[in-house]
């Protein structure tokens, strides 16, 4: 009897991967892993420099708001005389009320009625924390007011970021005439 020698299929015992495919993968997968990551850092820096500016619009929006309503509806200005009092707004309503606004320091607050405690219409906490300045440059007046028939208030303020992407900025530059001064 003649022994049949056994033939083996060397293609199909190699079952696994050789060393040059397994780094292969190792490294497209750790350049696929290093190019996400900066992916995701860029989007969470992008994403807090937008937060920051939205909410410096937000505040210089809710504080130009505010008083342009307040002088709309006044019946006078009280014009600031000298400096310090350029950071100064005495507004004069019906009845003989007055409404104050003041930079103190870097927030801006208002006396509503003028003598009552000061509430902060800005604030510097948090991310969100704004410093106030008057006008665009150093020595600038926040409010003036030219006329006297009618009167026009002109505002100058600045607000800028405290924290996070401090270039950040907003400013309010309006001039407002009061309805009821001529």
């Amino acid at each position: 009897m003649k022994k049949i020698a056994a033939v083996t299929d060397t293609t199909t015992q190699n079952k696994g991967f050789t060393l040059v495919e397994l780094l292969v993968v190792i490294a497209l997968l750790g350049i696929s892993v290093g190019v996400t990551n900066d992916i995701l850092v860029s989007l969470v820096r992008s994403y807090s420099k937008t937060q920051i500016k939205n909410e410096i619009e937000q505040q210089a929006n809710f504080v130009g708001l505010k008083l342009e309503r307040e002088l709309r509806s006044a019946e006078s200005v009280v014009p600031p005389t000298v400096p310090p009092y350029t950071s100064r707004l005495v507004i004069l309503k019906g009845g003989g009320v007055s409404v104050t606004y003041e930079l103190v320091g870097d927030v801006l607050k208002v006396q509503n009625p003028t003598g009552s405690a000061a509430v902060a219409l800005t604030s510097k906490d948090g991310v969100s924390g704004v410093s106030v300045t008057c006008g665009l440059s150093s020595g600038t007046a926040c409010f003036s007011v030219t006329g006297s028939d009618p009167q026009t208030v002109v505002m100058n303020i600045k607000l800028q970021a405290v924290k996070g992407n401090a270039k950040e900025y907003s400013e309010i530059v309006n001039a407002i005439t009061i309805r009821k001064s001529y």
